[in-house]
């Protein structure tokens, strides 16, 4: 089966492999990537785009009242509201955060290092020596937590931390999730393991190559692999019910929605998929490509998660792009601005468009809060460019 074509409908802003993907209660979509960024998605638009951390963003994790908390390489956490800097930032560990889950009124953070931070709201966590090695996974569990490390332990925590009991795998596990009383593993020797309430231990061989990702709702369990494959199988049977053939390369992230499952592949997109395993179709926030050149189009869609092109659509994550050529820097109307980009002396014309996508965002308009997106190809550029001229003006 060939890889499924990339659509409209997936999720495209991120610069580098999508690591940690989450829905909160209204169905936005929170993800982190590998390029720094963690960004709030509305359907196929990024309503709201963090860069914070030094390194890859590793965990996402959505809090009461709009908010989420972010984990990453380097080993901190910080809680975001709806503005561009986090409401909070502290570095819990010293290696990178593997996971992270509400515990109580609060955040409970796993390291790389084996503990895991209690933090309830205010003041220092609270640390625990919970493995013997990396934590690969940790979620909200019975009113406590849940937690699996290198060492081949899953282990249970009760509500104030205390130690819950634990049982022993028979492999490592790469993530760790929960669906209802069951918890499902992922696993690097290729398997899916489920333990039931009753603390049985099943398991089913997926794939001889290694286990990434793994999320479970209503009784459907999805599972991703490094070859790219996602299986989504039923959880009290077992039984694959589909197999999605992303093109993604390796699977770091998944999340099941109401009615969708959504794939965070190496190729930095968010691929969005029905419950019965096919590609959603063409429509929504890409530009109509018949406007000008098809390629013009095709790689405008990246830009059109945070860009409109139209002046009375106003701004996303970005300004809207209607009127650009011609225009100085930092001065669309209805836009907030970072200081940093007042301060450059660019007019946006075919040349300078050009150079930012030549040499990127992070050289071109250093303190910008545009993710780090270049477009090689000097062919691909000038196409943009066309389809710029003919759309946005």
């Amino acid at each position: 089966m060939l890889a499924a074509p990339v659509t409209a409908q997936d999720l495209q802003g991120h610069g580098g492999p999508v690591r940690a993907l989450a829905v909160d209660e209204t169905g936005r979509i929170i993800s982190g990537s590998f390029d720094t960024r963690a960004i709030v998605w509305d359907g196929p638009v990024a309503t709201q785009i963090t860069r914070h951390h030094e390194g890859a963003v590793t965990a996402v994790l959505p809090l009461p009242d709009g908010r989420f908390a972010s984990g990453g390489q380097d080993g901190r956490v910080a809680i975001w509201g709806e503005g561009p800097e986090p409401l909070q930032s502290e570095k819990w560990h010293p290696l990178p955060v593997g996971a992270m889950a509400v515990w109580g009124g609060g955040i409970a953070s796993a390291g790389w290092e084996g503990r895991i931070a209690l933090w309830s709201g205010s003041g220092a966590p609270r640390m625990i020596y919970a493995h013997d090695g990396q934590i690969t996974g940790l979620l909200a569990f019975r009113g406590g937590l849940a937690s699996v490390g290198a060492d081949l332990r899953l282990r249970f925590w009760t509500g104030d931390g205390a130690p819950g009991g634990e049982i022993g795998l028979p492999a490592p596990a790469s993530a760790l999730a929960v669906d209802g009383d069951a918890l499902l593993l992922a696993s690097p020797d290729g398997a899916l393991r489920v333990v039931t309430p009753d603390a049985d231990l099943r398991e089913i061989a997926l794939a001889t190559r290694p286990l990434l990702s793994v999320v479970g709702r209503a009784g459907m369990i999805a599972v991703g692999a490094t070859t790219g494959e996602v299986w989504l199988l039923d959880r009290d049977t077992l039984e694959v019910t589909a197999t999605l053939k992303t093109g993604q390369g390796p699977i770091w992230a998944l999340a099941i929605t109401g009615g969708e499952v959504l794939t965070g592949g190496n190729d930095g997109l968010i691929r969005r998929w029905t419950l019965a395993g096919e590609p959603l179709g063409e429509g929504g926030g890409a530009p109509d490509p018949t406007l000008t050149n098809p390629r013009g189009a095709e790689v405008f869609r990246a830009c059109a998660v945070c860009h409109t092109l139209t002046a009375d659509d106003g701004a996303r994550a970005g300004p809207t792009l209607h009127g650009i050529f011609g225009r100085p820097i930092a001065t669309a109307e209805g836009y907030q601005y970072s200081e940093a980009l007042k301060g450059l002396d660019i007019v946006w014309t075919a040349q300078t468009i050009s150079e930012l996508f030549e040499f990127g965002p992070d050289a071109y308009t250093p303190g910008s809060r545009m993710p780090e997106q270049r477009v090689p190809s000097a062919e691909d550029r000038r196409a943009l460019i066309e389809f710029l001229k003919v759309a946005a003006r």
